[in-house]
């Protein structure tokens, strides 16, 4: 860093490989940083681990999140609040090659934030439930849009005529040469009109639209996936959605969660390097480096 005097004394801004600013009257001068170093701190590769899915997550159902989002603010995208909404998910872990490679484990992510009613969900996996009560109609490749939305209509007080319900699934695949996973998106939404005389599964799949106890919920087998529903509504101009995240019935998705696949992951895009000064919730303490003998304690040698 150096001060300068004369025809340049004056200059802001960057030129170069240097830096210029104004202090107390003087130009002082300084060189850019033009090395990034790249710590691997167990902390740090944890975080750099677990962004890459749930951005491989959003990219593959993006094109159906539009307005999934209520309350972005400023110039917070989609993109953005998708991430904020899953960063404490817990994490999946892939590694560089897994990336390199498209990689996309279906995870129990959540979708949408707004501030409809929740559609609420019980029991687990492919035979999960909605709390979108029927009564007792059976629905069957006879049943009409208009006898589902009046079923809905009439034993569910959070929904009306014109609104929809989206019903997502996420099927977890593995490429057979590589055996890197990847993920097929599907969408499919059904209009409340009481007037349609539609076929309701010539619009929406049976198996996200199945009764289950009375309610809509989800029957056969999609194999491993992810899936759920979002309730959404056109009022005053804008979309207001109900905040949803999907249910896990992917059982691929434990091979790449918890230490061991973090470990892998780490590995591939560098060792971890530990900071032994820095305290990282270790209960139990090692001594690294250095062997004992003359002029040694067993720690590491200064």
């Amino acid at each position: 860093m150096a001060h300068l005097t004369g025809l340049i004394r004056k200059m802001n801004g960057s030129v170069g490989d240097f830096t210029f600013k104004q202090v107390k009257g003087q130009t002082v001068v300084s060189e850019k940083m033009t090395h990034i170093t790249n710590p691997r701190t167990e902390a740090q590769m944890r975080q750099r681990c677990k962004w890459t899915n749930i951005g491989a997550m959003f990219h593959g159902i993006r094109p159906h999140l539009e307005s999934g989002f209520e309350n972005k603010t400023g110039m917070q995208t989609d993109y953005n609040k998708f991430m904020q909404c899953n960063l404490q998910k817990t994490p999946v872990y892939l590694t560089k090659q897994q990336v390199a490679g498209g990689a996309c484990v279906a995870a129990p992510y959540q979708i949408t934030q707004g501030t409809l009613a929740p559609i609420v969900i019980t029991g687990e996996g492919r035979n999960a439930a909605t709390n979108i009560f029927i009564a007792d109609l059976t629905l069957g490749a006879n049943t009409t849009v208009g006898q589902f939305a009046q079923a809905v209509i009439a034993n569910n007080p959070d929904y009306r005529n014109g609104d929809q319900i989206s019903y997502f699934l996420v099927k977890q695949k593995e490429d057979e040469t590589t055996g890197i996973p990847y993920c097929q998106f599907k969408a499919n939404k059904v209009i409340l009109d009481v007037e349609s005389t539609a076929k309701l599964w010539d619009i929406v799949p049976k198996n996200g639209f199945s009764v289950v106890d009375g309610c809509i919920g989800h029957s056969g087998n999609d194999g491993d996936c992810v899936f759920g529903w979002v309730h959404s509504r056109k009022e005053n101009g804008k979309t207001r959605v109900s905040s949803q995240s999907l249910i896990n019935a992917n059982s691929k998705l434990a091979d790449y969660q918890g230490d061991v696949a973090f470990n892998v992951a780490a590995l591939s895009y560098g060792e971890v390097k530990e900071v032994f000064l820095s305290p990282n919730g270790a209960v139990s303490s090692t001594v690294s480096g250095g062997g004992a003998g003359a002029g040694s304690d067993g720690g590491d040698s200064l």
